[in-house]
């Protein structure tokens, strides 16, 4: 698969302030679009179930890299596709790296569907099967693309966040653009990519 980041590209300075607000520069919304229009042509609908052996798991969902000034960080193989017709849904990508000796989650992706505007007041709601669930707010820059970014460290204060991605089946994501809606529902193999990818940042 092709590669998802550059990390030089994608970051040029993480800060955190005293409110916990993220900043790192990101790769274009026009080219990350178009990486996730490009997964669901090649991925297809929602992925089904993966046969990995026991012990060889995070080679499935992830790879680890260095960046051009030698750093590791790790990033998933695959865009997380959740769709059902081919045409709406979602598309995520997911990676990691380090911060004050810290590891920093990153989730970033978009509806595959054209009308959705969002901004930092958009919020993005895992529901687990338990049916508790788990928000996040948009740290992206506004845009009509519907392109959301979504951070956990401690800073940020959400890691309990991170931990019930890393132990409980998502049943839903539900992304609250600034007038429209999307709400999708993952297939058995949607919730074991996101779920494995998650546990092996």
């Amino acid at each position: 698969m092709k590669k998802l980041f550059i990390l030089s590209a994608l970051f040029a300075v993480i800060s955190f302030t005293a409110t916990a607000q993220v900043k790192i520069k990101l790769e274009p919304a026009a080219a990350f679009g178009k990486k996730a229009i490009s997964a669901l042509k090649t991925q297809g609908t929602q992925q089904t179930m993966k046969a990995v052996a026991e012990g060889e798991e995070c080679g499935a969902f992830v790879a680890t890299k260095k960046d051009d000034k030698g750093a590791n960080y790790t990033e998933a193989k695959e865009f997380l596709i959740v769709s059902n017709d081919g045409v709406t849904g979602f598309a995520f990508t997911m990676y990691a790296t380090t911060y004050e000796a810290k590891t920093l989650y990153v989730v970033r992706g978009m509806p595959l569907e054209t009308g959705v505007c969002v901004d930092k007041s958009t919020k993005v709601t895992f529901t687990f099967e338990d049916g508790t669930q788990r928000t996040f707010t948009n740290f992206e820059k506004d845009n009509c693309k519907g392109i959301v970014t979504l951070y956990m460290h401690e800073l940020v204060k959400n890691m309990d966040a991170y931990e019930d991605l890393k132990t409980k089946k998502v049943r839903s994501i539900r992304l609250e653009g600034i007038e429209k809606t999307v709400v999708k529902s993952l297939s058995e193999g949607n919730q074991q990519q996101l779920q494995g990818t998650i546990k092996c940042l």
